[in-house]
């Protein structure tokens, strides 16, 4: 059987966006077992944060790849409350009173330094049932794009691992979630409307040249796992600012044809950040673990295009 045609940038773009934004809404809405939306991509906003300064380190970052050996609370830098509400652009009463639901649950821990997510919460099955689940989810997301010739070569790996570091695939899915997520916000305004406006974004980059399916705002909060008067009130900001149009059949993007620059810039940016997080998947030994263990032909490496 040969290859399907490679897509066009335009088309790979679109492509790349449904799987990516789909990716993220899967792991915003249940990726953490017992967690919120908002709440799952604040624990993941403020552990990146924490770990920063380990992730330079190349000898740290082997160290600490397996599920079972987070990195210590020792070597956790604490994050202010603030500097998280800057992150994610958001109030930061909204940040504060989030994280205080997260200490309730084990989630963070809170001391004049800062916020930290604590190594016993990274060692609860909560977590390893979330690390798993989303280490699948990259994997199974990794044989679409290969599939559809949707990703540019891939670097050759810096670690040779026996098994996958599954928990620094994670720390890499994070990131990826966390910059997609900002993304969206850049043109929303707020997280929440971002994670509302993703599944008429997909839908339209589903629908091609068809006119896209328009959505109701209960299907809205069920696909988003939002809570159905939050979806309502932020559906009418969104409408108010003529991003979203409302109709008979329901809920659709105001540029259903994503022709605008800021649509199309999007499709783009979200292009770049799928392909930075395999490429880093692929330096950190995971892409290679994977094509050994499902016994693949390894893929275009970067080095191998040159």
């Amino acid at each position: 059987m040969q290859d399907r045609e490679a897509p066009t940038a335009r088309m790979r773009d679109r492509q790349l966006a449904l799987l990516g934004f789909d990716f993220v809404l899967d792991m915003a809405g249940d990726g953490i077992p017992g967690l919120k939306p908002l709440e799952s991509l604040l624990m993941m906003a403020v552990n990146q944060a924490n770990i920063a300064p380990l992730t330079r380190d190349p000898a740290v970052r082997a160290r600490h790849g397996a599920l079972e050996t987070p990195a210590p609370d020792d070597l956790r830098r604490p994050v202010s409350i603030r500097a998280v509400a800057a992150s994610m652009r958001m109030p930061y009463e909204t940040a504060r009173r989030n994280i205080r639901r997260l200490e309730s649950h084990g989630v963070c821990v809170t001391s004049d330094s800062g916020v930290v997510v604590p190594a016993s919460f990274m060692l609860t099955e909560a977590y390893f049932e979330a690390a798993r689940l989303g280490h699948e989810r990259l994997l199974t997301l990794y044989r679409v794009l290969r599939a559809r010739q949707l990703l540019e070569p891939l670097p050759a790996p810096n670690y040779e691992e026996s098994e996958p570091p599954v928990r620094a695939a994670v720390r890499l899915m994070s990131d990826f979630l966390l910059r997609s997520a900002d993304a969206v916000v850049g043109r929303t305004g707020d997280l929440v409307s971002g994670l509302v406006i993703l599944p008429l974004l997909t839908a339209a980059a589903a629908a091609e040249e068809a006119r896209p399916i328009p959505f109701s705002a209960a299907a809205l909060a069920r696909r988003t796992h939002l809570p159905a008067e939050t979806v309502r009130r932020h559906v009418v900001t969104l409408v108010e600012r003529g991003l979203c149009v409302s109709g008979p059949g329901g809920l659709r993007l105001a540029d259903p044809a994503l022709a605008t620059p800021a649509w199309r810039g999007l499709m783009h940016e979200n292009a770049v950040a799928v392909q930075r997080l395999y490429a880093g998947l692929a330096e950190r030994g995971v892409v290679a673990v994977w094509e050994r263990m499902a016994g693949m032909d390894a893929a275009p490496s970067a080095q191998g295009a040159a």
